[in-house]
């Protein structure tokens, strides 16, 4: 999202220019790019829990502007989720779509000015369940995040493949490297990309599977 909306918007500009509404009104885009707006990860409104998955309530819940309060001085860095899910909302006005659609313009466009132009074409929002690879805990799978169906998705709710991650990797110039990770429970060696110094683990069948949230598109 913070590579599309550097694309498709005037990014030094206040965001109440393309969201009336927003309480900070010297808020920029590039202050939402950078996670500098000062607005905390999530809204106060949402439980923030060490276990549990907090975007299953604002699943199919519009998000309100009157939310986007900022909780630390502006141009500190303080990772957002809420920045990030109100750049999705601003391309969704700028395009037409409504504040409230998940699936709204915001992915087209991510579509349009990253994931196309890379040959990216696995990216997905909301997977089949047999495309998906997820974690497993003692033998249970573990219930993947509902981000990508929630008016949060454009703060990483994309699913992918490794391969195109890598591709997403080579296409903004932060590098690629292939590692191998052995699956704990087959001891089969899995092959997958890292970026950015970010080593990411396989699970079997990771390769030809998706991952959730791995492009930052």
């Amino acid at each position: 999202m913070g590579t599309t909306a550097w694309l498709a918007l005037e990014v030094e500009r206040p965001v109440v220019h393309y969201l009336p509404g927003v309480p900070d009104a010297d808020t920029t885009v590039a202050d939402f790019v950078h996670h500098t707006s000062g607005l905390p990860r999530l809204p106060a409104t949402m439980r923030d829990r060490l276990f549990g998955d907090p975007y299953r309530e604002p699943v199919g819940v519009p998000l309100h502007l009157a939310a986007a309060v900022p909780a630390t001085p502006r141009g500190q860095f303080v990772y957002s989720n809420l920045g990030y899910a109100l750049l999705g909302a601003l391309l969704g006005a700028l395009l037409g779509a409504l504040l409230d659609e998940v699936h709204g313009d915001w992915f087209a466009a991510v579509r349009q000015h990253v994931l196309d132009p890379a040959g990216i074409s696995s990216a997905a929002l909301v997977p089949a369940d047999a495309d998906r690879v997820v974690a497993k805990l003692f033998g249970r799978t573990i219930q993947p995040w509902a981000l990508g169906e929630s008016s949060f998705a454009a703060a990483g709710g994309v699913w992918s493949t490794f391969d195109d991650l890598c591709r997403y990797a080579f296409s903004t110039n932060t590098g690629c490297r292939r590692l191998t990770a052995r699956d704990s429970s087959s001891g089969r060696r899995q092959v997958g990309p890292a970026v950015g110094g970010a080593e990411l683990v396989s699970v079997s069948g990771a390769r030809n599977g998706v991952r959730p949230g791995t492009i930052g598109a």
